[in-house]
């Protein structure tokens, strides 16, 4: 392969030069006969380009748009199991990637659910009677929810009543003790250090799944149900954003329908690619959805327990 060398203008000249698609990649000269090189993949953009080509090239850098992504989250959608079915038989260059696709959709559940929520305060479940406030926690004394109330709203504490709270943390069970002192000492920041980790939990999630659904669908590798589980996982996320725009209408009504009807639809959606990727009866779908998913809640729960004392202990 012959290296073209063409007239380009040197660094000088990129303000006067004009802008014009090029006969040949810039990249590696070969001949170009549409809007990415034939040879090496790189698409056809000016060699000095403007702001706004670097914002359209990084957007579609980092999202696909180009047509893949509508064709994407389309078949994501309309037709579950298909999307992993056309990438482990090679049809790949109209869509996205499995990973690109995960990591959009749950930064964009994630923000969204930040950006909805109505205040950015710890929220805890809380009962008022009559003078106090009952910690959610069964058992836990009332001291310690008064001091976690006025630490979530930001008030000086008294500081005997905050020795006597921790006084009172040291009589609870171990497994409590370093989330109940987090929560006296700093609620905010307990929440934002969860936040900020719940995705990475979720992520590191996705090979856990991958690996339990093998264990029911021995007769493929393990990167046939990889791809599997980032495709459930990815519209899960897309799904749960049915959700969170629902409350944009504060209304309650449409809130609880639109749960339902996340509820619904995601088991809904996974029977369905499970029968189409795997195959199956009804019965025997069913019944393996349900193994994995007791072995993969039992797993959350272990990941998310550990999380939190992370969080808690480390923040």
């Amino acid at each position: 392969m012959t290296i073209a060398t063409s007239n380009q203008p040197g660094p000088l000249d990129a303000a006067s030069a004009p802008v014009a698609s090029a006969t040949k990649c810039l990249n590696c000269g070969v001949p170009l006969a549409g809007p990415y090189c034939s040879s090496c993949g790189q698409r056809n953009i000016p060699p000095y380009p403007s702001v706004r080509e670097l914002v359209v090239d990084a957007f579609w850098e980092l999202s696909g748009w180009d047509g893949r992504f509508a064709a994407t989250v389309r078949e994501l959608f309309r037709h579950p199991g298909k999307l992993t079915r056309e990438f482990l038989e090679g049809r790949r260059a109209r869509y996205i990637s499995p990973l690109r696709l995960y990591l959009m959709a749950s930064l964009v559940y994630f923000l969204a659910a930040a950006l909805v929520s109505k205040d950015g305060g710890l929220k805890i479940s809380t009962t008022t009677t009559d003078k106090h406030t009952i910690a959610a926690t069964p058992g836990a004394p009332d001291r310690v929810a008064d001091a976690i109330s006025a630490a979530v709203a930001g008030n000086a504490p008294d500081s005997a009543k905050l020795a006597q709270a921790f006084r009172d943390i040291d009589r609870a069970p171990a497994i409590l003790r370093p989330f109940l002192r987090r929560l006296v000492v700093d609620p905010k920041g307990f929440q934002r250090g969860l936040i900020e980790a719940m995705p990475r939990v979720f992520f590191a999630l996705v090979p856990v799944f991958a690996a339990i659904v093998a264990l029911f669908y021995r007769r493929r590798k393990y990167p046939e149900h990889l791809y599997f589980a980032i495709h459930v996982h990815s519209f899960v996320f897309l799904a749960l954003l049915l959700k969170v725009g629902a409350r944009l209408t504060h209304i309650s009504a449409i809130s609880t329908i639109a749960g339902l009807v996340v509820l619904v639809w995601i088991p809904t959606y996974a029977t369905i690619a499970f029968r189409r990727l795997y195959g199956g009866s009804v019965t025997g779908t069913l019944l393996k959805e349900a193994g994995i998913g007791i072995l993969y809640f039992g797993a959350s729960v272990v990941a998310l327990v550990v999380t939190v004392y992370a969080v808690a202990l480390w923040g």
